[in-house]
């Protein structure tokens, strides 16, 4: 069978593992720990009669105070002078509980709440122990059968964890009820761990493009004058409220108000987006305004050129062609840093597309197994009075 991890995996699509957070697999073994506690105590309160699907017990013990932690005791035996662990089937007898203050009464042979052997007794004390009356001793041993509330699994009796697939003093057939538990709390933790205050991207900003020295030896005034600088782009910030969407979904429990709340996320996401676009449009408006003068530069540099080729120095002529070849190359690296930045705002908006839907996946997922985990118990619930009333009269 399975085991958990790869069961809570399969329902949510988390991949909660060993390097997993929110959840991780620390998470996870106390989330199914949790889910054992909340499958029994529900069941146990809807159908009391399936009380002992849940049952453990103690080993014999000849003195008081046997602590179970708390636990839901079913009932307490007791041995009446002779060793019930060879004989079960007379040498016990079912104990009843007293209020702790008749402790003293129930000890006492002359009063009519004394406790005998055949007749006895137990109470709980402060501490949450178990005593017994009449008082304890070899072949007057007694043991507790209560509910348990430390899960384990079945194979070798260790504490649960999400490396198991089964679970002790457990019914198999609910076990599968802990798994849509677990899995609920998994994708709570995961929602509560969503913080888009400013969406991160993987996308890397390419580099800005430098302007090539304007200076040239020889020439008396500067060779060109480009204006502006070298637009860059800014994304908008967008801080779409999800702790309020998380705070609906797993302390109110309100779908319709879950559905509202993601909703609003929805459009303030889409106009984020939006804003994205128009930044990147005023970049390119910038951009091409720049380039533009960068073109102005590269022609006024020729002019400059021909007008040098009259003078003798070659040299000066040289370094006003290779000024111009390096404005020309600065005029590509702008075209090419321009296409660089639509790719990475192409790639950001995908990223806030896959976010902003594996979210509200994660969110229908949740409401989904929420309302199934709910059902089961609904049905397992009694009929309500008027219910029963109207089956009678059939």
């Amino acid at each position: 069978m399975a085991t958990f991890e790869a069961q809570v995996n399969g329902i949510t699509n988390l991949g909660i593992d060993g390097t997993s957070t929110d959840p991780g697999q620390t998470e996870l073994t106390q989330f199914l720990r949790d889910g054992v506690i909340d499958v029994t105590s529900k069941i146990v309160a809807l159908r009391p009669q399936d009380i002992e699907n849940f049952q453990r017990e103690t080993s014999i013990s000849d003195s008081q105070g046997v602590n179970v932690g708390g636990a839901k005791i079913i009932s307490v035996i007791r041995e009446a002078g002779a060793d019930g662990s060879s004989d079960g089937s007379t040498a016990w007898e079912v104990c009843r509980k007293i209020p702790a203050s008749m402790q003293s009464k129930v000890v006492n042979v002359d009063s009519l709440h004394y406790a005998s052997q055949y007749h006895p007794v137990y109470t709980m004390n402060g501490d949450k122990a178990i005593n017994v009356y009449p008082t304890p001793s070899s072949n007057n041993g007694f043991k507790i059968f209560y509910v348990n509330e430390e899960p384990r699994d079945i194979t070798n009796n260790a504490a649960l964890t999400y490396a198991h697939s089964n679970i002790k003093y457990f019914p198999n057939d609910k076990v599968y009820l802990v798994v849509i538990y677990a899995s609920i709390k998994s994708l709570q933790a995961s929602l509560s761990a969503v913080d888009i205050s400013t969406f991160s991207s993987t996308a890397v900003p390419p580099t800005t493009p430098s302007l090539p020295d304007i200076s040239s030896p020889g020439v008396s005034s500067t060779l060109v004058a480009i204006s502006g600088s070298v637009p860059t782009y800014t994304s908008p910030v967008v801080a779409p409220d999800f702790s309020d969407a998380n705070t609906w979904l797993n302390t109110e429990e309100d779908p319709e108000m879950v559905a509202s709340r993601v909703q609003v996320i929805g459009a303030q996401i889409q106009e984020f987006q939006t804003k994205i676009q128009d930044s990147l449009n005023n970049f390119n408006k910038e951009n091409i305004e720049y380039q533009a003068s960068v073109q102005q530069g590269i022609q006024q540099a020729q002019i400059n050129a021909q007008e040098v080729q009259k003078e003798s120095d070659l040299t000066i002529q040289a370094d006003i062609q290779d000024y111009t070849l390096e404005l020309q190359k600065y005029s590509v690296d702008l075209q090419k840093y321009q296409a660089d930045v639509g790719k990475d705002v192409q790639v950001y908006q995908q990223e806030i597309a896959e976010k902003s839907a594996e979210y509200q996946w994660k969110v229908g997922r949740l409401q989904d197994l929420k309302q199934e985990y709910n059902q089961i118990f609904a049905i397992m619930a009694p009929p309500a009075p008027q219910q029963q009333a109207a089956q009678r009269r059939r």
